[in-house]
């Protein structure tokens, strides 16, 4: 699961470029960020970010963290690029999306299988859809779904 290898990534006129690669908290862990580029122009900077854990043997598994900026999916399918991410997640590991405003209202009303990342999770291997908003007064984090790759 070598994140920084989408560098370069494209799907139509759009292209991903390798932002920023760090040292997490752990030794296992790497926070990493990519623009979004146009005929080689930034058109969306922190297009997409997140952490990778690539796990702990005996004890724990590797995970990937990852959000997107929506303000951005009016002019390109934020599920063409986040695709090459979920694709790239080991058998055992498990996925934590964060998402929009627009999903989050779907959510009220639909189980995670219905709105378009639980789609995109089914599609590519993961089951166990969960839905990890639980509002604790400003420390809460992001909203995101989880899956489990089997």
């Amino acid at each position: 699961m070598d994140i920084r290898s989408l560098d370069g990534f494209h799907s139509g006129d759009y292209t991903l470029k390798l932002r920023d690669w760090r040292q997490g908290r752990f030794v296992e862990e790497f926070n990493f960020a990519f623009d979004l580029l146009r005929d080689g122009r930034v058109v969306c900077d922190w297009f997409i970010w997140g952490k990778v854990f690539y796990g702990r043997k005996p004890y724990y598994r590797p995970w990937l963290e990852i959000a997107y900026r929506e303000d951005c999916m009016k002019s390109v399918d934020i599920g063409e690029f986040l695709r090459p991410f979920l694709k790239m997640v080991p058998s055992g590991a498990h996925v934590m999306v964060e998402y929009d405003f627009e999903t989050y209202r779907e959510l009220n009303s639909k189980p995670p299988e219905e709105v378009w990342i639980g789609r995109l999770l089914l599609e590519n291997g993961f089951r166990n859809l969960r839905n990890w908003y639980i509002p604790e007064g400003w420390k809460e984090g992001g909203m995101k779904l989880q899956g489990f790759k089997k």
